[in-house]
């Protein structure tokens, strides 16, 4: 199972609370991934943490050493990180190898937000709040890494990111999906077989279909468009890499431009 780490932010201001949602195996690249999204939330100001762990599967004993340091790092940017809803084995680790005087941990998620400071969304809000939608990212190449992997929203909603297609498609089926993201380096066959499954589903076929990619590979964009993508959106490709953050930027212009006509299209 894939690892899945959508955020959201609780309350606004100085209170804030920013959740992370982990969801599938807290292993060894799936704790180097919790650690990136953390030190991003505390690279943008938001130092209050909450880890909702109702959705983890697994956790390894090298990632309660990585919760430890980023809980240090939470308390040295003026705020504190938290670890809510674990159950079962998950639970039973935590209580043995996770300090609580250095990473408390709480059993419901408004909980965890009081520890922090932070205020609550009322219960009916909360719930609402799991359908809310979102975005789903599908690539393994490189630049698609570079662009997405430490993003955790776009267009105000969560983006959940997958290196594999099948994981991705679980989700879409589980979830409310706004639109799919996709690195036009993944199979082209596998990606052409994913699009047609959209389009036969009844609760997908409405969602944007964004394939993204270096200007070279406009023409399969092109071809899978033909076979239900909405849009094709290159990125400034130089060699191999993207490099500056100028060109990433020019990017996420373009998306969002995109984004903003999709939006326009389902509103008319």
């Amino acid at each position: 199972m894939a690892l899945e780490v959508p955020t959201r932010r609780v309350g606004s201001g100085e209170r804030a609370v920013e959740i992370i949602d982990v969801i599938g195996r807290l292993d060894t690249p799936g704790g180097a991934h919790l650690r990136s999204v953390v030190q991003n939330i505390l690279k943008e100001g938001s130092p209050r943490i909450a880890v909702n762990l109702t959705k983890c599967v697994e956790i390894h004993r090298e990632t309660t050493g990585s919760i430890h340091s980023l809980a240090r790092a939470c308390k040295r940017a003026g705020g504190g990180l938290v670890i809510f809803g674990a159950s079962g084995d998950v639970h039973a680790y935590i209580k043995r190898f996770v300090d609580p005087n250095m990473a408390p941990w709480y059993e419901g998620e408004n909980e965890a937000i009081r520890a922090l400071g932070g205020e609550p969304l009322p219960e009916k809000a909360d719930k609402q709040n799991a359908d809310l939608p979102v975005v789903v990212a599908l690539g393994t190449d490189r630049v698609f890494r570079k662009l997405f992997w430490k993003l955790g929203k776009l267009g105000g909603k969560p983006l959940a990111k997958f290196d594999d297609i099948e994981s991705g498609l679980d989700l879409m089926t589980r979830r409310n999906v706004h639109s799919v993201i996709i690195d036009s380096f993944l199979n082209t066959h596998d990606v052409a077989k994913l699009l047609r499954r959209i389009k036969t589903s009844s609760g997908l076929r409405d969602i944007g279909i964004i394939v993204v990619g270096p200007p070279s590979m406009k023409n399969v964009g092109r071809a899978l468009i033909n076979d239900g993508a909405t849009y094709f959106v290159p990125y400034v490709f130089k060699g191999e890499e993207i490099v500056a953050n100028l060109e990433a930027r020019e990017f996420f212009n373009r998306l969002k431009e995109v984004y903003e006509r999709f939006e326009a299209s389902r509103t008319s």
